[in-house]
């Protein structure tokens, strides 16, 4: 598990070459290149944040350190998104210390929006567009009220709204104050109970908020501070033109393109990347919305697999379902090897209590409990909730709700088919049957079932369901145990509703015994 953005996110040399096949990637520069002779990369963050666009940023902050960069534009059209998808896009580009980071917002920058904007270095707008309205939501993924589950934290839980409206307060003014920008400004687009107030002191201009204002009148006198103008009165979040902007010296400036950008930062003759999003940021973004629809399909195909003889299609969905998961969350810079080899190390304990040592318990019991937990901190970008990040404590406890919901659904319904797996139509394909007609079958399958202690040989491996030779009957059976190769002897236990339930009968099974 990690943060977002950190130098463990890259991803294996494999997996890069994989990804960089399916993009049309500008090649890199040569050691010692001039990096004044580096691309411009250009991301687009569009619609309301989502997994992919995160995978995607992370992904071009790579690629610039790879084309060593001259600058890394966010273009911005967007209304925002998840919280917690904000806080870990900001992680990211705090991470590209050493690129310049240009926010170029093309339509509107709102809540998320605004923060990415003012998080970069530069801050360009264009013509006719805006900026702000970032007033905190909280979004429930199971339930909720209201559109798309959306609940507006300051009218169904003012306790919690306070609590991320005072942490998202300081990271606007953090990052506002950061590259220069009035932080009372910023702090106005996110909380409807600040007011912006412009004032004079002293024949300076400078922004303040209502209780700044307060502040500045008690310091120095009534006489030496005025009132110009209030720029977002309190009940309202400010939301900026681009014209407004630049007059309050919150920008750096207009452009009117792409091209206008580059030149007014010197460098209109830098190559242009352009990052598009690609198949691995879908996948990402699948994983992260249906991870929990995964991890139950896989969980329950495994155990199908278990319950019928050899290897078959639900051994290879759940390995199918498994590996998407953990890949994808790995790709998303949520997951990282610890988690994987978790799982593994896992369902090799399983292995071993199922193959080499039946009814011992212990390994499979230790080996369910690291599956389980490294499922788990795969979907978290913390080990655990951190108390002075309310945003990523928030999502790690939503994932941790998401997530036990869908191992109760996994544990109930594998009993629900270790309770009805004979009776199934289609599961009982998987069951051997006794050829012959319809009505031999019937006939066979009214007469009694052997009782137990009764001797008979396996007729084909039981793995752990198979055919039996029971007092020259043929029988479907199931195995209590290690698996049973074909011709053994084996010893009648009880039977399971159809079909018998048997074990080793001889040495083997008097040493278990013992």
């Amino acid at each position: 598990m990690r943060r977002v953005g950190q130098e463990k996110s890259v991803l294996p040399t494999s997996l890069i070459a994989l990804l960089t096949t399916c993009l049309p990637l500008a090649p890199p520069l040569q050691a010692g290149a001039d990096p004044a002779a580096g691309p411009v990369v250009v991301v687009p963050i569009h619609r309301p944040l989502d997994e992919a666009m995160v995978t995607l940023t992370v992904r071009a902050v790579r690629e610039a350190h790879e084309q060593r960069a001259r600058a890394l534009v966010f273009e911005i059209d967007s209304e925002g998104g998840a919280i917690d998808l904000m806080d870990r896009l900001i992680d990211v580009i705090e991470n590209a210390k050493d690129l310049t980071t240009v926010a170029f917002v093309t339509q509107k920058a709102a809540f998320a929006g605004a923060l990415i904007a003012i998080s970069c270095e530069r801050l360009y707008m264009k013509p006719a567009t805006n900026i702000g309205s970032a007033v905190p939501i909280l979004i429930s993924l199971i339930g909720g009220e209201g559109r798309s589950g959306m609940l507006l934290l300051s009218r169904d839980n003012p306790a919690e709204f306070e609590k991320i409206s005072s942490h998202l307060r300081a990271h606007f003014r953090a990052k506002a104050q950061a590259h220069g920008r009035s932080p009372a400004l910023a702090e106005a687009m996110v909380d409807p109970n600040v007011a912006a107030i412009e004032v004079e002191i002293d024949g300076t201009r400078s922004f303040a908020t209502d209780h700044e204002f307060d502040e500045l009148v008690a310091q120095h006198g009534e006489s030496a501070v005025r009132k110009l103008r209030e720029i977002c009165p309190k009940g309202k979040v400010l939301n900026l033109t681009a014209q407004e902007a630049q007059a309050a010296g919150f920008i750096d400036g207009i452009a009117a393109s792409r091209e206008d950008l580059l030149a007014q930062l010197g460098m209109a003759s830098a190559p242009v990347l352009f990052v598009a999003p690609s198949w691995a940021d879908l996948l990402a973004q699948f994983t992260r919305s249906f991870g929990w629809l995964l991890i139950l399909v896989g969980l329950v195909s495994l155990f199908i697999e278990l319950k019928i003889p050899g290897f078959g299609l639900p051994g290879l969905l759940g390995i199918a379902c498994l590996t998407i998961y953990l890949a994808g969350n790995y790709i998303a810079g949520v997951a990282d090897w610890g988690e994987i080899l978790l799982v593994l190390f896992g369902f090799g304990l399983v292995s071993i209590e199922i193959f080499v040592l039946p009814g011992t318990l212990l390994p499979g019991l230790i080996g369910l409990i690291a599956v389980v937990a490294g499922l788990v901190l795969a979907s978290q970008t913390t080990l655990l909730p951190q108390s002075d990040r309310p945003l990523a404590e928030a999502a790690w406890w939503e994932n941790v709700r998401v997530l036990s919901l869908t191992l109760v659904g996994v544990v109930g319904t594998m009993l629900l088919l270790a309770w009805s797996f004979p009776n199934l139509p289609i599961l009982n394909r998987a069951v051997l049957k006794a050829a012959g007609s319809a009505a031999n079958m019937t006939a066979t399958a009214a007469l009694a079932l052997p009782p137990a202690g009764t001797i008979g040989t396996a007729k084909t491996d039981l793995r752990p369901s198979g055919k039996v030779i029971v007092e020259s009957r043929e029988h479907d059976a199931s195995s209590e145990g290690p698996w049973i190769e074909a011709g053994s002897a084996i010893v009648v236990l009880r039977s399971g509703g159809n079909h018998l339930i048997v074990r080793l009968n001889g040495p083997a099974s008097e040493r278990m015994n013992g």
